[in-house]
């Protein structure tokens, strides 16, 4: 049984999977950043972040479930992806400056969870970080 979810419900789950399919769409041969992987990732990741933050997030991805209704007549994780598409396009440069940044925050954990996937380092031949560099032995010191 997979491990339980820290920060999505299942219903920001739904909208989070749809938006970050629409940010980095999965291919065959190549998981995008709704694999389920990439979504345990951004989840955890999620998860730790202060209280409001997560709230905010949390709050964000409610409105943008909720807001293709007054446009489509449907939630934004029932659209087609096209919709979805230009919904978000809509977000990522609406000159409201919260729903803006309410974007960039979702695309970065969805770009976040995608790029910590172990097949997306071998599709860019990424050897990982390397351990040896100082940022890394000031952490261990």
């Amino acid at each position: 049984m997979p491990e339980p979810l820290l920060f999505f419900t299942e219903d920001t789950l739904r909208t989070f999977r749809a938006a970050a399919g629409c940010i980095v769409p999965s291919e065959p041969g190549s998981e995008g950043a709704d694999s389920d992987a990439a979504l345990r990732i951004a989840d955890r990741a999620l998860s730790e972040r202060p209280e409001r933050d997560r709230r905010l997030l949390s709050t964000f991805l409610k409105l943008i479930e909720l807001l293709p209704v007054l446009r489509y007549g449907r939630r934004f994780s029932s659209l087609e992806r096209g919709r979805q598409a230009a919904f978000l396009h809509f977000l990522e440069t609406t000159r409201v400056a919260k729903l803006r940044q309410g974007f960039f925050g979702l695309k970065a954990f969805a770009l976040m969870g995608y790029y910590a996937l172990d097949d997306t380092w071998r599709e860019l031949a990424y050897p990982g970080p390397r351990l040896d560099a100082p940022y890394y032995q000031l952490r261990r010191g």
